[in-house]
């Protein structure tokens, strides 16, 4: 009540200040068209005067997975649609780079396509936050050649002797007798992570990769590069399918190869997928409570992750993971 109070009495001391004002102008015989401009801006004020004393919108900061950032811009837009009490700031820079701002008290929600690793656990418990998993989608990693490469699928074991540096041309591998050119992500992203586990086992990448900010950038790169490969989430390389090569993969020979189509991933089938997550500090409440759950809403979020390309979550996880909010 005494904010309300406060509110109307300096909603009244504006007005007699603009309208003394005009009427002043007035007795000094200045032109009408002055006098008009005066009103007009004492309008504008009020009207400034009361959206910005209104109730505080609810501000959500995210930041974290270049590979799903275009996805979370989006969940971002279409959620505060239907939900104008919230604003929510969206960055990428890496799986890493969230997860350590989040510890650190920058953000309210980390965006990462790799589980949170064990130090960066300890690290958080060091400082008291308690970092909350959540897993949203599914997503798949599509290994990209420039169209001069004229081969369509790929192993395991071949894949790791591209990344590790055993495996230096084209035509060991059944292609043009050209050098491979090898484009890859920066160390603090989680694709690149996730690659060097689950494919290169553990191994280091090799000295000459060309590590990349982004996905958008990979693809450029593959592009524009007669001899590059590269690796990046399966709705980049959809968006420029027409330009570039998508490979088949399979884990070894004989088995069969397949494409990261969604019913491969989705099925298994396609070798190289993973959840994409994000992170909070820990239960969630309030309005990232409402947002999350938004998240994973079959006719919300996860809606959008798959026009994106992204695999939605199957109806036991998305209970699993809404267990979790209070």
């Amino acid at each position: 009540m005494l904010n309300d109070f406060c509110f109307i009495r300096s909603i009244k001391s504006l007005f007699k200040i603009l309208f003394t004002s005009v009427l002043i102008i007035g007795e000094d015989q200045v032109k009408g068209e002055i006098k008009l401009v005066i009103i007009i801006v004492a309008i504008l004020l009020l009207i400034a005067f009361f959206a910005t004393s209104g109730p505080s919108r609810i501000k959500i900061k995210q930041k974290g997975s270049d590979t799903m950032l275009e996805l979370v811009q989006i969940w971002a837009e279409e959620y505060v649609k239907i939900n104008d009490n919230a604003t929510i700031s969206v960055s990428g820079g890496g799986s890493g780079t969230g997860i350590a701002q989040l510890i650190n008290g920058q953000i309210d929600i980390a965006d990462a396509s790799r589980p949170i690793k064990s130090h960066e656990s300890i690290q958080a418990k060091s400082q008291g936050v308690i970092p909350v998993e959540f897993r949203t989608c599914l997503d798949g990693i599509a290994i990209i050649t420039n169209k001069n490469i004229d081969i369509s699928e790929i192993s395991f074991s071949q894949l790791r002797g591209i990344y590790n540096g055993t495996i230096l041309n084209w035509d060991d591998i059944g292609g043009p007798s050209l050098k491979i050119t090898v484009y890859g992500r920066q160390s603090n992203s989680g694709t690149y992570v996730f690659l060097q586990e689950y494919v290169l086992d553990n191994n280091d990448y090799r000295t000459d990769m060309q590590p990349l900010n982004g996905n958008a950038q990979i693809v450029d790169a593959v592009i524009g590069d007669n001899e590059g490969i590269g690796y990046v989430g399966v709705s980049y390389a959809e968006n420029r399918a027409d330009e570039l090569n998508i490979l088949k993969v399979k884990e070894e020979d004989p088995m069969m190869a397949f494409l990261p189509t969604i019913e491969n991933i989705a099925s298994g089938d396609y070798p190289i997928s993973r959840y994409l997550y994000i992170y909070t500090k820990g239960n969630p409440t309030g309005e990232i409570a409402r947002y999350i759950q938004w998240i994973l809403d079959k006719d919300g979020g996860q809606k959008v992750a798959e026009e994106l390309g992204f695999i939605p979550l199957p109806q036991n996880i998305i209970d699993e993971e809404l267990e979790k909010i209070i």
